[in-house]
């Protein structure tokens, strides 16, 4: 059995089975790169991932003057890189996950939870920059070849085909969005997006401050979940972008051989542009706070163990914990009026033979249970099924998955979990609001701590805010303008 991972491709040209293939000249890098991709198939590839990347990522954010800001920085931005007949757009992605990242062709995204974070037009030319580097550097393409490469090969030879075909354009596009790309290929984006910044007349130095606001935020969330550094959503910058020392390091190492620039005039402060903007989740998505979920429509909300870190979409809340545990929480789409460990049994696990099947009160509400033990492609995993009646035919239901390991030591964490779950009171759903970022000046007298307490965050907020803003020690400047997180 033959595996990629022992199949190495020694020199720019490769006769295999009628496959020939050979180098194309970076034109980021000035050398030499194993491309079977061309310019027109990054292209597609982008246009077709784009419709799946919105549906991930909660669609586009409807701000009219954000989306025309971003866009004209990133324009500013391409006009300084190698590859100008890519049609460059710059998407403002409408969820609060910290992220950025670019599909081939030319498609690059920020959330709007990474630009909560920015508190300069510079720090924002320093992420599209950086991508613009993966784009222009054909990071992705160079993937693409590798895969196509193995795929042809195991046409000819026996091997583990475990890559999607590569006909399926958007899932590929999917995929290398999401996955993000080797440390290597990290240092050069940040090395070549650091010239595209000084060419366009920002300073360097901007890259390297939001490298480390981001490592600092990242650290703090994994703390609050208890592991000392963050277990990283698929869809979080720290997931997609690893943000390692030797980066930050090689980074402020770039970053001195730059002059530093005057800012480039803009019409508008970025601090203005985002005053306003959605914070956290939208209402019909459930909000976070914390430990704890709560929907105000539905009218639900529970909390999970300390040491598990929360987040949602429109699809389901899911929290990650330690050695890889799991709770997936989702509504079920199905109406269901018969007896709760039936629809356990023959609908929600037919064909599976659940353990330890019953029936179960959760504050006031019929609840069915049972689990399975089931070997992964990580090793053996607990299943805990636990199904809750909301009300009449309504059914909400968590997934519980533990290694097999685990399970004693996380069950009764889990059980309490699985209690928390209760209905809302009409006066509790309606006080759950959306929180925005309100930009402040600094008077006189005023102090980080005094700040923070005006703020939204359900912890650290001291901490919170001294991140968001780029603030060191107990004091602000009178006169500073900063973020603020508050409720509507």
């Amino acid at each position: 059995m033959i595996r990629w991972a022992a199949f190495v491709v020694p020199t720019c040209l490769l006769a295999l089975g009628g496959l020939l293939a050979g180098c194309a000249v970076n034109p980021a890098t000035g050398g030499m790169d194993f491309m079977l991709v061309s310019h027109d198939e990054e292209t597609e590839i982008g246009r077709r991932t784009h419709r799946e990347v919105l549906a991930e990522f909660g669609g586009v954010y409807y701000d009219p003057a954000l989306a025309d800001y971003v866009e004209r920085v990133g324009q500013r931005i391409a006009r300084t890189t190698e590859i100008q007949n890519f049609d460059y757009s710059f998407t403002v992605l409408d969820t609060p996950s910290v992220n950025a990242f670019a599909l081939p062709g030319g498609y690059v995204y920020v959330t709007r939870g990474l630009l909560a974070l920015v508190s300069s037009e510079a720090e924002l030319a320093s992420v599209l920059s950086h991508e613009l580097a993966h784009v222009n550097a054909r990071h992705g393409a160079q993937r693409l070849s590798r895969m196509r490469v193995r795929e042809r090969f195991c046409e000819t030879l026996t091997c583990d085909a475990d890559v999607p075909v590569l006909g399926d354009l958007a899932m590929i596009g999917a995929r290398l969005a999401l996955e993000g790309f080797s440390q290597e290929q990290e240092f050069e984006a940040d090395r070549i997006g650091m010239r595209y910044l000084h060419r366009a007349g920002y300073d360097t130095v901007a890259m390297l401050s939001f490298l480390k606001k981001l490592k600092a935020q990242n650290e703090l969330d994994g703390a609050k979940a208890g592991s000392g550094e963050a277990q990283a959503e698929p869809t979080d910058y720290s997931g997609t972008h690893p943000l390692t020392e030797e980066r930050i390091a090689r980074a402020g190492t770039i970053a001195r051989d730059y002059p530093a620039e005057d800012a480039p005039p803009v019409a508008e402060d970025y601090l203005t542009v985002i005053d306003g903007m959605l914070y956290g989740n939208r209402r019909e998505y459930g909000f976070i706070n914390g430990r704890t979920y709560a929907h105000p429509i539905r009218r639900i909300t529970f909390t999970v163990p300390a040491d598990f870190r929360l987040h949602t979409d429109s699809r389901r809340v899911t929290a990650v914990g330690p050695a890889d545990s799991v709770i997936l929480f989702e509504p079920s789409r199905l109406l269901y009026t018969g007896p709760m460990d039936g629809y356990l049994t023959g609908i929600w696990a037919d064909g599976i033979a659940l353990e330890d099947v019953r029936r179960l009160t959760v504050n006031g509400m019929e609840t069915a249970t049972g689990w399975v033990r089931q070997e992964t492609p990580i090793g053996y995993f607990d299943f805990r099924l636990v199904a809750i009646r909301i009300e009449s035919g309504m059914i909400d239901r968590f997934l519980l998955a533990t290694r097999a390991h685990m399970t004693q030591r996380l069950s009764e964490a889990l059980r309490v979990t699985t209690y928390s779950f209760r209905r809302l009171s009409e006066k509790e759903a309606a006080a759950l609001r959306p929180k925005r970022l309100h930009v402040v000046t600094v008077t006189t007298g005023d102090t980080l701590a005094s700040l923070a307490a005006t703020c939204s965050f359900a912890d650290s907020a001291v901490r919170r805010l001294a991140i968001m803003n780029g603030l060191d020690g107990d004091t602000v400047a009178p006169g500073r303008r900063i973020k603020l997180v508050t409720s509507q």
